[in-house]
């Protein structure tokens, strides 16, 4: 016996946003067309590839931010000519859980998290402009002094306030 299935119909609104997302794909894919058909634009971005590189590398925090000065005007430049800068935020280098703590604010990520219960880990990285290694020893700072909760594992672990 065969199960049987039932199918969801999409609101407009719903097959309106996913038209618009498809839109902003196709664009994206165009803006890096050009970039990699223009020669200036191919080196800037390969610039600030390297500018990422660099700044992951370092420990100086003089040269991080002199870094970040230099990627946000070449970003612009990119930006200027319809490509994509990607996010304008570097990294920071995963130096252990001191350099963490500073990148991401347990003040930030607790006001989040007491407004959103149940986020995820990669919500709440995204929201305090990090990556998930970055936060992970915030939260567990958190956690031990009690002041947020987890549940589940891995990818599937979500925070509350505690």
């Amino acid at each position: 016996m065969a199960k049987k299935t039932t199918r969801t119909r999409r609101t407009p609104e719903q097959l309106i946003e996913d038209l618009q997302k498809q839109i902003e794909a196709v664009k994206a894919r165009a803006a890096r067309a050009k970039v990699k058909k223009d020669p200036a634009l191919r080196h800037i971005n390969g610039a600030v590839r390297s500018i990422d590189k660099a700044a992951k590398a370092t420990g100086d925090n003089a040269v991080r931010k002199a870094l970040e000065e230099a990627r946000a005007t070449l970003g612009a430049c990119l930006a200027m000519n319809g490509a994509n800068p990607g996010k304008g935020v570097l990294k920071p280098a995963k130096r252990g859980p001191a350099r963490a703590a500073a990148a991401a604010n347990p003040g930030a990520v607790l006001t989040y998290v007491r407004n959103n219960p149940g986020s995820s880990g990669e919500q709440i990285a995204r929201e305090a402009g990090t990556d998930t290694a970055t936060l992970r020893p915030v939260l567990r700072e958190l956690i031990e002094a009690g002041s947020v909760t987890s549940s589940g594992k891995g990818r599937g672990t979500r925070y509350a306030a505690g």
